[in-house]
C-alpha cells in the first residue's frame, strides 16, 4: 500500500498588530502637551500668566521622563507597533522636551527611523536638528526655527542660506519662502489666500 503525502506550503503572514496600550499612552501624553499649548496660544504666548507657563514646563518635563522610561532598553518605536499617530506623538514629546541631551541622543535614532521609512518625516528630522543647533549657539540648517517679533516672522540664523532650499527639498519640505508665508498665515501676520490652513 502506498501513501501519498501532500504537503501544502502556504505563505504564512504575520500581521503586526498595533500595541494599543502603548499607542494610547503616547496619545494621552500628546493630548496633555497640545491642550496646554492651545491654551497658551489662545491667551497669546507673550501674554500668558506665569502659572500657565510653569504648567507647560512641568508637562514637558513629565512627558520627557515618561518617554525615557518607555524607551528604557529599546531604541525607538516602529510604525507597525504604535501606528503613525503614536510615532507623531512620541516625536512631539522629544521636540518639546527641555532635555537637550536627550534630544541629541535621539536624533541619530530618529534619522535611522526616517531613512528606514518607519514613520518619521524629513520635516521632523529638520525641526529637531535645527532646534538642537540653535540651542548650541550654532546656525540652523533647514530654517525651521523662527521668532515672531513686531508682527514679523524672523528666521534664526541659517547656515549657507543660499542652499537652504536644496536641503529642505532633500527632506521633502517646501521652499523657505513658502514656509515663511505659512507662518505669517498661521500667526495672523499676513493673509495669503493661496494658503489654506483647513
Amino acid at each position: 500500500m502506498r501513501y501519498l503525502f501532500l504537503f501544502l506550503f502556504l505563505p504564512f503572514f504575520v500581521l503586526a498588530e498595533i500595541n494599543q496600550p502603548l499607542q494610547n499612552l503616547l496619545l494621552d501624553m500628546e493630548k496633555i502637551d497640545q491642550d496646554v499649548r492651545k491654551e497658551l496660544g489662545q491667551l497669546g504666548w507673550d501674554k500668558a500668566p506665569q502659572d500657565l507657563q510653569d504648567k507647560l514646563a512641568r508637562i514637558d518635563e513629565s512627558n520627557t521622563q515618561k518617554l525615557k522610561e518607555i524607551l528604557n532598553g529599546r531604541a525607538w518605536f516602529t510604525e507597525n507597533e504604535v501606528g503613525k499617530k503614536g510615532i507623531v506623538a512620541a516625536f512631539l514629546i522629544i521636540q518639546h522636551s527641555p532635555d537637550f541631551e536627550f534630544k541629541e541622543k535621539m536624533l541619530p535614532v530618529l534619522k535611522k527611523s526616517y531613512f528606514n521609512g518607519e514613520g518619521i518625516t524629513g520635516q521632523e528630522i529638520a525641526l529637531l536638528t535645527d532646534r538642537i543647533l540653535i540651542n548650541k549657539g550654532e546656525k540652523q540648517l533647514y530654517g525651521t526655527q523662527v521668532d515672531i517679533r513686531s508682527g514679523a516672522v524672523i528666521f534664526e540664523p541659517i547656515s549657507a542660506p543660499e542652499t537652504v532650499d536644496e536641503r529642505r527639498a532633500e527632506m521633502k519640505m517646501p521652499p523657505l519662502e513658502f514656509y515663511k508665508k505659512l507662518m505669517e498665515e498661521m500667526y495672523d501676520i499676513k493673509d495669503h489666500p493661496e494658503i489654506d490652513l483647513n
